[in-house]
């Protein structure tokens, strides 16, 4: 086997590992714990105002714990690629 061949194969196994990463959350958890961020932390980063966050809370994948309310980043891309129609990449 030429090298070409084994860092072809090597390139396609990664993109295998890749996508079944984008699959498994709980394994995607343990390799990439997700960042929690406080309300004013998560409208700076997916850049919305922090009114628009409070507003939308129904809509924006979030825990709360006693009166704090906790997002993921995680969650907020998701959920900004769900309102933009993105497709994940």
């Amino acid at each position: 086997m030429t090298d070409y061949e084994m860092r072809k194969i090597a390139k396609y196994e990664n993109e295998c590992y890749v996508e079944s990463l984008k699959s498994d959350d709980e394994l995607l958890d343990l390799i990439y714990p997700p960042k929690f961020l406080n309300a004013k932390e998560a409208a700076e980063y997916i850049r919305i105002p922090l009114g628009t966050i409070y507003h939308r809370i129904n809509e924006i994948p979030h825990e709360k714990v006693g009166k704090r309310l906790l997002f993921t980043d995680r969650g907020l891309v998701r959920w900004v690629k769900r309102m933009t129609g993105s497709k994940e990449h």
